[in-house]
């Protein structure tokens, strides 16, 4: 929310030298493609969603922070982001949390945020990061059984799964108890060797609940949610890890291990305005001008079927944005598409594009 080092180069035999009939290099060489054929396929390594935006692999989420407000938000939304105590895998750092106008981005994204006022996403954030924290500490209870094979285990990726019932909630429900309302599956870097875990939440109404929000580490903190941690039944090492501790067994670990939680990070930011100030106002305006008019064109981009009928489509929303914040650079493409030569069109597509991204860029930096 480490990596390992590398192994240390072997050193190679020595060989004889070959017969006179031999070939002089010991590597074997490639054969060659016979006429048109192509040995190798490419595949690019980046992940997009159906917006554009490029896609961090570890956690499916965009790599670049979402910060503008979203066209139906009434009032700013903080834009600062707490460090996790959860060590972030392949780094020497930790996860970072969404920003609160991030997480309320991402709900709408998801058609989950309209019944959510933005004065409520701060008590979102702090239920939100406060259950992190608490899984993460549930993940090092079971780590703790490999503390001497691995003195610095971290969350290597993590992934949503709310609609697929983990096979412990299907026997829990089969036995008359609710179902779990969000499931995760956290795959930890055990220096080197990944290990899956399964996170079923639980809402519990008959468990108290604390007047004040909790805090980010406070794990005594009563929120109604009850969490199920384990490790994934995906290896022989994870089965024997169940059976041990179903047999009493306790995890031990020295105080040393793991390295101490950092402390959350203190917010150098401003607390956000009450409301939208002049130049903001007028963007929010143009903003939410081309939700309106883009919308059927977005819809269309997002139900995209094969490359060309995405392209095209890209194109469309594209151009639908540009006629509200970019008419100039438009028109001169739309004239192109009539008369122009295809260069003509890919040069004022281009110009369209990064008009729309100034755009972009221009609001970033009013909300920031």
């Amino acid at each position: 929310m480490g990596g390992s080092g590398s192994k240390p180069v072997e050193p190679v035999a020595s060989a004889t030298m070959p017969d006179a009939g031999e070939s002089l290099c010991p590597v074997r060489r490639k054969q060659e493609p016979q006429g048109d054929v192509c040995p190798v396929r490419y595949k690019n390594p980046n992940t997009y969603n159906v917006y554009g935006e490029k896609l961090d692999p570890n956690n499916l989420m965009p790599v670049t922070a979402q910060q503008l407000p979203h066209h139906l938000q009434d009032r700013p939304l903080s834009t600062d982001r707490v460090v996790s105590g959860i060590a972030k895998g392949g780094t020497e750092n930790s996860w970072v949390y969404p920003s609160p106008q991030m997480f309320y981005n991402s709900l709408m994204k998801k058609g989950k945020g309209n019944a959510v006022k933005a004065e409520d996403v701060n008590s979102m954030i702090a239920i939100h990061n406060n259950m992190n924290e608490k899984t993460w500490k549930e993940v090092m209870f079971w780590e703790k059984f490999h503390c001497k094979e691995c003195e610095d285990p971290r969350l290597l990726r993590f992934e949503g799964r709310p609609d697929d019932l983990s096979p412990l909630a299907r026997m829990r429900m089969l036995m008359g108890r609710p179902a779990p309302f969000d499931r995760h599956d956290w795959v930890v870097d055990r220096c080197g060797t990944e290990v899956r875990y399964i996170i079923d939440y639980y809402h519990d109404e008959a468990l108290p609940v604390d007047k004040q929000l909790p805090g980010q580490f406070d794990f005594n903190s009563n929120t109604q949610i009850t969490l199920d941690v384990r490790p994934a039944v995906d290896s022989a090492g994870a089965v024997w890890d169940r059976v041990k501790l179903m047999m009493g067994s306790v995890p031990e670990a020295p105080e040393s291990w793991p390295a101490a939680l950092p402390e959350s990070q203190a917010s150098n930011k401003k607390a956000p305005a009450e409301e939208w100030n002049k130049a903001q106002k007028y963007f929010m305006d143009r903003l939410n001008t081309v939700a309106v008019r883009c919308k059927d064109r977005i819809g269309e981009l997002k139900s995209c079927d094969g490359e060309i009928d995405c392209e095209r489509k890209t194109m469309a929303k594209d151009v639908c944005v540009a006629e509200t914040v970019c008419p100039k650079e438009a028109g001169y493409f739309l004239k192109a598409l009539e008369k122009g030569s295809e260069d003509e069109h890919m040069k004022t597509y281009g110009a369209l594009l990064k008009c729309n991204a100034k755009f972009q860029a221009d609001g970033e930096k009013l909300f920031s």
